[in-house]
This record gives structure tokens, C-alpha cells and sequence, in this order.
């Protein structure tokens, strides 16, 4: 059938692509003969009109054709569609009688079950009344023993009572009667007895028998049953016969689409290969980015602790210039002082000087008083107090003024040392400083590149991500052919109970499309979650 309309559909779109072709070849014509008429004399005129309502014709044949075309290729696609829909009936009526057929063998299975069990009661209840019929057999001789037995006894006590009547006296008697009273006592009770037995054997028989009666009438009832289940089984069967025929013909496209099914699954297997490689890269291209931002963060505490170190720095640098400073006022200020101790000791050299000069005008005055008065020399002299205390008071003065350089050179020598302590440190600090700046720019240098690379890696990353998309659509389109697609329209249009066997056709295909879809989003979603990533074969910035 399938085979029938596939040759019917080529048919028509051959006639369909010839009609075409003839549409295209009269429009060419009908193009030509208005170019003659355009361009020729006025004398052709009835020629061209008969070549125009020629044309004209073959263009309403072809346009019938064409229609004719169109209607065959239309009752080709409705008796394709009917066809599908007569298989698809097909698979859910063997699917139906897949499931019936099984369920039947089911209850046939309990009913047999049951069968089985009915005739084991029914056995058990057999031997039940044989040992009862044996049992009631054993008892009713046991009776008629002890009847017999009684009657006996009976019998010899009346004899015995008849002789003892006519050889004993009354007393004798009546002891004899008091006691075949209590004999007839005796059996009284136990015929009351064997009543009683009788009435409940009878009971236990009655009460056997029933149930055997039951059992007998639900054993015919289950044989009949089976009966029609049977027949219900061979129905089936013959159904079933007829199903499988029509089943080994959607077998072979069956096996064409396992086939194009298997090689999905080949392309399937090489993708998550891939995929597997990919994560590999991805795992270690991650810990290089991890190493990346933790690096970054040392970067920036270590720059945070260089701007604190420099503001130290700052703050030590103008300590360092207010002590320069007050260094510097304090040599000023020595300075001062080393000049008036060195005019102070000008003044005092000046005051020797001026009192050497004294001292000498007076020894030259003396010298010419003793060599005007020689008679006299030894009178006119200066008392050695006053020499002394002259001499004492150059000498003080002297060291007075020595004691007082020495001190202003030393304080001049303390200010110095400060001084060149005080500039050596501002060198040092600031050479710390200029470290630190250099090395606060590194940082940031470094920092600026990192931001980059994490730029361009997240931009390689999004357009990695469009190309993946795109890619799984295009896989996704390629997985799913059209008969897919007819075979879902039509189960949205048939009840889900009935189909089975299209169903698992299309789940598989379903199955087998989904996976490089699914696998590819929970690859989106956790690049979007923020796992760091790269492209494969990218090295990590």
C-alpha cells in the first residue's frame, strides 16, 4: 500500500514538474508572438492571432493538466494520510491484542490456578468421606455388637430373673427387678447415645455432601470458563496472526530508523567525547582563572597595604622635615651664638692685646725711669700683686675665651651630625616611598591586564555560547525527520490509551534528539550560573 503511494506521489509530481514545464515553455511563446506583434507588419496580423489562439489553447490544456495534476496529487496525499492512519490503527489494534491476549493467558493461568486448587478440595473432601463412611461403617458395627451384646445380657437376665423367680424367694426378687431396672436404665442411655451419633453422622454426611455439590457446580462453572476463554484465546490468536503480518511490514522501517537511530548514537557518543574533553579543558582553564582572580585579590590587598605604608610614610617624611626644620633653626641659632662667642673672643684677644700693650708701655716707662734716675732704680717698682692679678686676669680671660670656642664648635659639630642623621633619613624614606609607588603601579598594571583578559574571556565566552545554540538547533532540526512530526500529529489526534508501539518508536526518536539538546543546555546553564570557562585549545590570561 505504502509502496502504491509513493509510486502514485512520484507519478503526479512528474506530471506536476511536466505541466510546469509546459507553463513555462507557452509563457515563452505567448513572450515571442507578442514580440512579433510588436515588431512585425500589419500584413501577418491573422497569422499571428491563429498562432495566439493556438497558444492560448495549449495554455488552457496545460492549466487543465496542471489542475488535473493538482487534484491526483491531492487524493495522493489524502490516500497517504488515510494509509498512515490505517497503520496507526493497526499498531494500536495489535498493541490492543498484545494486551488482551496477555491478559487472557493471565486469567486462563488463575482460572487453571484455581482449577487446580477446586480439584485438590474436591479430592480432600473425597477422602473426608471415605474415612467418615469408614468411620460411621466401624460405628454402626460397634452398635450392632453392643445391641447384640445387650440383648444377650437381656435375655440372660430374663432367664436368670425367671429362674430366680421360680427357685428364690421375693426378696430375691426384687433385688434381681432394682437391677434390671437400672440394666434397662443402662440401655436406654445408650440407645440415647447411638440416637445422637446417628443424628450427627448423618449431619457431617449431609454437610459433606453440600459441599461436594458446590464444588462440583463451580468446578463446571470454571470448566466452562476455560471454555470460553479458549475460544476467546483462539479469536485473539487469529487476530494476532493477522496483526503480526501487518506488524513485520513496519519492522523493516523499524529497523531503517534503529539504523538512522545507531548512527545517531554514534554521532552522539563522539559528541559527549568531545564534551568530556571539553570539560577537561574547561576544569583546568578554571583553576588557572581561579589562580588568576586570587592573584588579583593579593594584588590589591598588597596595593591597599603600599597606600597605607606610603601615607606612613608621608606622615614620617613630615616629622622628618618639621625635626630638619627645627634642626635647622637650632643651627641658626648655634650659628648666632658661634659668632658671639667669636666676637667675644676677638674682644678678649683685643683686651690681651690691649693689655700686653699696657703692660708693655708700663715695662718701657719703668726702663726709662730707672735709666733717668739710676741712683734711684730701686724705688719706683710694681708690687708683684698687681703684676700677678694682671697676669691672672690675661690668663683667665684667655682660657675664659678658648672654653667658650670649644663649646660653640661642639654644639656647631652636634648640630651637624643631626643634621646629616635627620637628611640621611629623608633619603632613606624616601627612596621607600618611590619603591612603593613602583610597585603600587606594577599592581595596578597588573590589574588593568587581568581586567582585560577577563573581558575578552567572557566576550569569547558569549560568543562561544551563540555558536553552541545555534549548533544544537541545526542538530536538533536534523534529528527530528518529518515522519517524526506526522507520527506526533497523529497521536495528538488519537486517544493515548490505544497507542504503544508508535509511541515507543517516537520516545526513542525523542530520546535520542533530546540528549545532545539537553546535554548542551545544562552546559548553558552552568556557564551562566558563573563557572568561569574558556574556549577549547584558549589559554588562560
Amino acid at each position: 500500500m505504502v509502496e502504491e503511494l509513493t509510486h502514485k506521489l512520484k507519478t503526479a509530481n512528474e506530471s506536476k514538474n511536466s505541466v510546469i514545464k509546459a507553463t513555462e515553455a507557452a509563457k515563452d511563446q505567448a513572450k515571442q508572438f507578442e514580440e512579433m506583434n510588436s515588431g512585425d507588419l500589419p500584413g501577418t496580423n491573422g497569422a499571428r492571432s491563429q498562432d495566439l489562439e493556438t497558444a492560448n489553447e495549449q495554455y488552457a490544456t496545460v492549466i487543465t493538466e496542471l489542475y488535473a495534476a493538482k487534484q491526483e496529487l491531492s487524493k495522493a496525499r489524502k490516500e497517504r494520510d488515510a494509509s498512515l492512519e490505517a497503520k496507526i490503527a493497526a499498531f494500536n489494534r495489535a498493541a490492543e491484542a498484545e494486551h488482551a491476549v496477555k491478559v487472557n493467558i493471565e486469567k486462563v493461568g488463575a482460572l487453571s490456578k484455581e482449577i487446580s486448587a477446586v480439584q485438590e478440595l474436591i479430592g480432600n473432601v473425597k477422602l473426608a468421606s471415605l474415612e467418615i463412611q469408614k468411620e460411621q461403617a466401624k460405628t454402626y458395627a460397634e452398635k450392632d455388637t453392643q445391641r447384640q451384646l445387650y440383648k444377650a445380657k437381656l435375655e440372660e437376665s430374663t432367664k436368670r430373673l425367671l429362674a430366680f423367680k421360680n427357685e428364690s424367694d421375693i426378696e430375691l426378687a426384687r433385688n434381681l427387678e432394682a437391677k434390671l431396672c437400672k440394666t434397662v436404665n443402662q440401655i436406654a442411655d445408650l440407645q440415647k447415645q447411638i440416637k445422637n451419633a446417628k443424628a450427627s453422622d448423618l449431619e457431617s454426611v449431609q454437610a459433606v455432601t453440600s459441599e461436594l455439590d458446590g464444588a462440583k457446580g463451580s468446578q463446571q462453572k470454571v470448566i466452562n470458563k476455560e471454555n470460553l476463554l479458549r475460544n476467546l484465546v483462539e479469536s485473539l490468536k487469529v487476530e494476532l496472526e493477522n496483526v503480526k503480518k501487518e506488524h513485520s511490514e513496519l519492522k523493516e522501517k523499524e529497523a531503517e530508523t534503529e539504523s538512522i537511530a545507531g548512527n545517531l548514537h554514534v554521532k552522539l557518543q563522539r559528541s559527549r567525547y568531545d564534551f568530556k574533553v571539553f570539560l577537561a579543558e574547561e576544569s583546568k582553564t578554571r583553576g588557572a582563572y581561579e589562580e588568576m582572580i586570587s592573584t588579583l585579590q593579593q594584588l590589591s590587598v598588597e596595593t591597599e597595604g603600599a597606600e597605607r605604608e606610603a601615607e606612613e610614610m608621608k606622615k614620617e617624611t613630615e616629622k622628618l622635615k618639621l625635626e630638619a626644620e627645627v634642626s635647622r633653626v637650632r643651627l641658626k641659632e648655634a650659628d648666632k651664638k658661634l659668632r658671639n662667642v667669636s666676637e667675644e673672643n676677638d674682644a678678649a684677644k683685643e683686651a690681651e692685646a690691649w693689655a700686653l700693650d699696657q703692660i708693655k708701655m708700663l715695662s718701657e716707662r719703668i726702663n726709662a725711669a730707672r735709666a733717668s734716675t739710676p741712683e734711684c732704680g730701686a724705688d719706683i717698682t710694681i708690687s708683684r700683686e698687681e703684676f700677678e692679678s694682671l697676669s691672672h686676669k690675661a690668663e683667665e680671660s684667655k682660657n675664659i675665651a678658648e672654653m667658650k670656642v670649644k663649646a660653640a664648635m661642639a654644639r656647631v659639630e652636634a648640630v651637624k651630625a643631626s643634621e646629616n642623621e635627620a637628611l640621611k633619613r629623608i633619603e632613606a624614606i624616601q627612596k621607600e616611598i618611590e619603591d612603593m609607588k613602583a610597585a603600587t603601579m606594577d599592581a595596578l598594571k597588573r590589574a588593568e591586564v587581568a581586567e582585560a583578559a577577563k573581558m575578552a574571556v567572557e566576550g569569547e565566552l558569549q560568543r562561544w555560547r551563540e555558536r553552541e545554540q545555534k549548533k544544537a538547533a541545526k542538530a536538533a532540526a536534523q534529528i527530528l525527520p518529518e515522519s517524526s512530526l506526522r507520527h506526533g500529529r497523529k497521536q495528538k489526534q488519537n486517544p493515548p490509551d490505544k497507542i504503544v508501539q508508535v509511541q515507543k518508536l517516537e520516545k526513542s526518536k525523542s530520546s535520542i534528539s533530546k540528549k545532545p539538546v539537553s546535554i548542551l543546555n545544562q552546559r548553558n546553564n552552568q556557564i551562566d550560573s558563573g563557572s568561569p570557562s574558556y574556549w577549547p585549545g584558549e589559554k588562560s590570561v
